[in-house]
């Protein structure tokens, strides 16, 4: 059984990452690590969101309270 090397793809063209340059690895990890980076923000951005609308609903219930 042989071994699927890891690859990537860019423009329509496959790229074996194990003979990829070294600086194209470092560029390829970057944009790895920018991807995380817009998933955890886009994470982070809905717990906000979230958060926003719950002190919406408690700033509502409080004066709604005092009224």
């Amino acid at each position: 059984m042989s071994e699927e090397k890891a690859t990537v793809s860019l423009d329509g063209k496959d790229y074996v990452i194990d003979e990829l340059p070294e600086r194209a690895k470092y560029i390829l990890g970057q944009l790895q690590d920018l991807e995380q980076q817009g998933r955890a923000t886009r994470a982070r951005l809905d717990q906000i969101e979230v958060a926003r609308g719950g002190f919406t609903d408690l700033l509502r219930k409080e004066l709604s309270e005092s009224e």
